[in-house]
Parts: structure tokens; sequence; C-alpha cells
């Protein structure tokens, strides 16, 4: 990927895989306003291809990260962990940040945005129709999708100032998988044994749909950064398996 000359306040790794809410309270803090600096000015003339795959995704991503976050931190107060809480209200702000850095890269490329999509309203329908468990599995199949999404563009949209803001996102992405599998494992772990494995097949499945629902509708982004479908969906895949583990510890 290509390195973002951007100065960023990054943890040790003992730090990146804390498995305590206060320690990672603690992260989200010392990394507030990191991306308070960029500016998406200063974009080349992007390939054609480049310039049609960015006109039709990056509305859909900068909608979905737009969200105040006010269902799951009502819903998280409830478990009467404040710094988990503030942790969470800390990773909401993140990914709003995340919508601001796409917002200044739209406005630059002169990319009308979106007031809906479909796939943001089937993500919130989702998350706000059951408890907290579910929504944080809801939020993290969107984690899987993105983090895949954003490092395809940053290693291949063939322009500096975008590869770096991409690649900030796409960092950021990382570490917000390494949080909520550092911390979700607790509350999945208190679902009755049939329960706990149904839904961890069932989640799995849908992370991989997900992937392939991207893989189609963002095909022209994807394949401009030189990333097929199926290279696409294999990366979310392998990601999957690396973390599925985590995140739904084995039982006894």
């Amino acid at each position: 990927m290509t390195p973002s000359p951007y100065p960023q306040v990054l943890p040790s790794r003992v730090d990146l895989i804390a498995t305590t809410s206060a320690r990672w309270r603690t992260y989200f803090e010392v990394v507030e306003n990191q991306h308070a600096d960029v500016t998406a000015s200063g974009i080349g003339p992007l390939a054609k291809s480049v310039d049609n795959g960015l006109r039709v995704s990056l509305p859909v991503f900068q909608i979905s990260q737009i969200g105040t976050g006010e269902h799951l931190l009502e819903a998280a107060r409830k478990i009467g962990d404040d710094d988990y809480v503030e942790a969470l209200r800390l990773f909401v702000k993140e990914e709003q940040e995340h919508a601001r850095l796409l917002a200044l890269v739209c406005n630059e490329l002169d990319i009308d945005m979106l007031d809906s999509h479909w796939t943001n309203t089937a993500f919130r329908f989702a998350r706000r129709t059951f408890g907290l468990r579910a929504e944080l599995l809801v939020l993290l199949v969107a984690e899987f999708v993105s983090d895949a999404f954003y490092a395809a563009l940053a290693d291949g949209v063939g322009d500096p100032v975008l590869s770096q803001i991409f690649g900030r996102i796409q960092a950021d992405e990382v570490r917000h998988l390494d949080f909520h599998a550092a911390t979700l494992p607790e509350f999945l772990d208190r679902w009755p044994r049939p329960v706990f494995n149904a839904v961890r097949f069932g989640w799995s499945a849908l992370v991989v749909g997900s992937a392939l629902i991207v893989a189609v509708d963002h095909r022209k982004a994807l394949r401009a950064s030189g990333v097929s479908s199926i290279r696409y969906v294999g990366a979310v895949v392998k990601k999957l398996r690396t973390h599925k583990d985590r995140i739904f510890r084995a039982r006894s």
C-alpha cells in the first residue's frame, strides 16, 4: 500500500489488541482528530476509468458513514461500562471523519453525493431491529467490506493524494476490526451454544454475501484500481478467516 506522508499518532501493537474497554478508550482518545489536517486539494487528472468508478462508488460509501450512532450508544449504555461507551462514541466519530474525508474528495472531483441508498437503508434497518450484539455484528460486516475496498483504492487509484486519503481510511478500518474483535466476544459468549453457532454461521454468510454485492455494484472502481471482483471477494474472505475465531471464540 502507498504509505501516507501525513503524520499519524499510532499506538503499539499491544494497544491495538488491548482487551479492556479502558485501553481502547485511551487509544481512540490518542488518535482523535488525527485526520484534521487532511485536504483533498491537489488531485491530478484521473484516468477515465478511475473517475467513472469513483463517481459510482464514493457517494455510496460516503453516505454509509454519516450516522450519529445514537441508537448504538443508547444500547451500549445499558451495559454499565462507561469506558466502552466512550470508546464506541469515539469509534463512531472516526467513522464520521471518514465521511468528511470522502465528502472532501467528492467536492474536489465535482461528484454529487447521495441523500439515501438502498444498502445504507438496509444496514440501518438490520442494526436497529435487534439488540446491541446484532448491531455490532452488522457494523462489523461493513468494516470487512470497507477494509478491502479502501485497500484496493489506496493501491490502485493512481493518484498520490487519493492514495493517501484512502490509505488513511483503510488503516483506521483495520484497527476498527481489532477493536471489535477485542471487545465483542464478551457479549457473544453470553448466547446459548445453539444460538451462538447459528449466528456465527449466518454472520459469516452475511459477510461473504455483502462482499459479493460490493464486488458487483462497485466493480468499476475495483477494476479501475486493478482489482477484479473475484480478487476483492477473496480478500474479504481471507480477512474473515483471520478474524472469525477472534470474534466468535471457541466454546468449551
